[in-house]
Order: structure tokens, then C-alpha cells, then sequence
């Protein structure tokens, strides 16, 4: 995923459309399903990422967090090894 959100006037600018029809195209995408999306009018920002539920966000942080203790372990094992070979 390119963009999680931009401003509905450059989205236009990009795909060549007029906000009126911009706001239309992605309206029909959405009912299609075929991506997500929320505009925020008085903000003229289009926001393609859904929020993550807490569960999920305390899931990826888990799961980065035993990604760096791996990592942490992965280099210690190194570095003991070196210590050994001098």
C-alpha cells in the first residue's frame, strides 16, 4: 500500500479527475469493495488504511517485539562465539 491517506485534491491530480468525481469513484469502490476507504471532507483527506482493533495493535507489537529479543539473542550468540575464538 502506496498511500494510508492523502489530500482528496491531489488524489484528483494524480488520477486526472475533478474532486466531484473523485469523491463518486471512490464512493463506488468502497460499495464494491474493491478497497477501503473514508473521506474526511472538511479535512479533504482520503484515509485508505481501516484502524487496527487494540488486539491487533498489541499483536504487531508482540510479535516486533519477539522479532528484536531474536535479534538481540542472535547477536549475543555472536559475540560470545568471537569471544571465544580470541
Amino acid at each position: 500500500l502506496y498511500y494510508r491517506r492523502i489530500h482528496g485534491k491531489r488524489l484528483a491530480q494524480l488520477l486526472g479527475l475533478k474532486p466531484a468525481e473523485l469523491e463518486a469513484e471512490i464512493a463506488s469502490m468502497v460499495s464494491d469493495g474493491s478497497v477501503y476507504a473514508k473521506i474526511d471532507r472538511p479535512g479533504d483527506i482520503i484515509r485508505f488504511a481501516a484502524k487496527k482493533t487494540p488486539e491487533a495493535v498489541l499483536s504487531d507489537w508482540a510479535s516486533d517485539i519477539s522479532s528484536l529479543l531474536d535479534l538481540v539473542e542472535s547477536t549475543t550468540h555472536l559475540i560470545h562465539k568471537e569471544n571465544m575464538t580470541q
